[in-house]
């Protein structure tokens, strides 16, 4: 369900510092374990523990692959971190399981979403009736249909700053010219869809996409505009270990101008860190 693997801070761990609170990491006080998206957040983990920003503190890093729910690890106590997830979807998670506990301590970068497609190269190409594949999660799912919004291929009638994306769905469309047709699929499963012979085109979080080789500058007909948009990812704690010497001494790596420039020169706008750089 997951690949396990320990990112090291440093190689002598000697003295009994922080996580009072953290249970999950298997006794060792010095020890953060999280749960990741490969990428491109295991990759910042693994640059934050190359740089020693971490001092005396260790990651024990879950890698997610799967259909494994970070957050019902977190909240069952099996890690005690995660990074992977915006607000948006934070929230509507919490309101859909009945918990309130998970709390982000660190708001990190944004992946824009895009629309990608193997058999067309602009929106001109869409075809009446064409089908296109969009995350099936309720708050991406209604990120997606806004994002084709914006490309002038559907109206919604609720603006984009006003909705509630935990309730909007296809219904609130109120105009479809080209009578576009929806297929909700997993987002892992996206990228894999843009061969389907059903399928013209994939809204993919940027996440997925690079994993699939895809950048949104090189290869999406259409991405998210970064200004103003409310989907930066974060890094996210049960609320009774957000002060965690552990838990802070990794936000403020996440949050630091080093960090923010490593994103910047690394993913070229695939993805975008939120903290100045300087």
């Amino acid at each position: 369900m997951f690949l396990r693997r320990t990112v090291v801070a440093t190689a002598a761990l000697t003295l009994a510092v922080g996580l009072a609170a953290c249970s999950s990491s298997g006794g060792d006080e010095n020890t953060l374990r999280i749960s990741a998206s490969s990428t491109p957040h295991v990759e910042i983990l693994d640059h934050i523990v190359s740089t020693g920003a971490l001092g005396d503190y260790q990651l024990d890093v879950l890698e997610i692959t799967g259909e494994v729910d970070p957050n019902e690890l977190l909240e069952a106590g099996d890690v005690d971190a995660n990074f992977f997830q915006h607000e948006p979807y934070l929230i509507d998670w919490q309101k859909q399981n009945g918990v309130d506990d998970l709390v982000a301590v660190a708001d990190v970068h944004l992946e824009p979403l895009s629309l990608y497609s193997n058999k067309i190269g602009s929106l001109d190409e869409l075809k009446d009736g064409d089908t296109v594949a969009v995350p099936r999660d309720t708050t991406n799912y209604a990120r997606a249909l806004y994002l084709l919004e914006s490309a002038g291929l559907i109206e919604m009638d609720v603006p984009f700053g006003q909705a509630d994306l935990s309730v909007v769905t296809e219904a609130n469309i109120t105009a479809n010219p080209k009578n576009l047709k929806f297929m909700a699929i997993e987002r892992p499963q996206l990228a894999r869809q843009l061969d389907d012979a059903q399928i013209t085109a994939a809204v993919i979080n940027s996440n997925y996409a690079l994993e699939a080789g895809l950048t949104p500058a090189e290869d999406g007909i259409v991405t998210e505009q970064v200004e103003g948009n409310p989907f930066s990812n974060l890094l996210v704690v049960r609320a009774e270990n957000e002060n965690d010497p552990a838990v802070v001494a990794l936000a403020e790596a996440l949050e630091s101008p080093e960090t923010a420039a490593w994103i910047d020169e690394t993913y070229s706008g695939s993805v975008v860190p939120v903290q100045p750089e300087n």
